[in-house]
């Protein structure tokens, strides 16, 4: 009797031991699980920019192995959803500190017509010098806006800046491989997107 005793207390703290065990790895697997939309596996390559910085640096996404990217496509006339992600932008850098390094924080101009070169550079270093706006001729444009899914629409508004450009608010989030891993909503916080970048940063 008082070794069926022993034996029950043994198993019962087994039990407790193994439901505490996989309890903690469960915790652990959605502590790496990205927050983002992830895009699945096998990772597509990423869309190979090749544009402009304002000073006519080329960027070219396939020399920025070892980096990851963060893609936005918006416009410097943008009255909301622009500059509320580059806030967030500069918001996850502040999070990495110094590990912020390793990423690259990339706007591409939807609105070339008004988007000059040194607005667009002048617009970015609001939010941080380190920021890269970006430009080229539209035929480059164009092939940036499809890759990454833009789908921009000009419409005709009645006030002071004479149009708005509808486009995607998706953020697209490349690996230190050039692959696409990730896209965050706009919806998503600043917070969330720096834990799915310090993931990409550990790989």
């Amino acid at each position: 009797m008082k070794n069926t005793r022993i034996w029950l207390i043994g198993a019962g703290a087994l039990l407790v031991a193994t439901s505490v065990f996989f309890l903690g790895l469960q915790a652990f697997e959605a502590q790496k699980s990205f927050r983002g939309s992830a895009i699945g596996t096998p990772a597509p390559l990423a869309y190979d920019l090749n544009l402009q910085e304002a000073d006519g640096t080329p960027y070219r996404l396939s020399q920025r192995r070892g980096q990851v990217v963060l893609i936005y496509l918006g416009y410097t006339n943008c009255p909301d959803y622009c500059p509320a992600t580059l806030a967030k932008f500069k918001q996850i850098a502040d999070a990495l500190g110094q590990e912020a390094g390793g990423v690259d924080f990339v706007f591409v101009t939807v609105d070339p017509e008004r988007d000059t070169p040194d607005a667009i550079a002048a617009y970015v270093d609001r939010f941080s010098p380190d920021f890269f706006g970006l430009t080229g001729d539209l035929p480059a444009l164009e092939n940036a806006w499809n890759g990454y899914g833009a789908g921009r629409f000009v419409q005709t508004v009645e006030s002071e800046i004479g149009y708005v450009v509808s486009h995607s608010t998706r953020t697209w989030v490349i690996d230190k491989e050039g692959l696409l891993r990730i896209t965050f909503p706009f919806e998503m916080t600043a917070t969330d997107m720096a834990h799915d970048v310090r993931l990409l940063l550990a790989e």
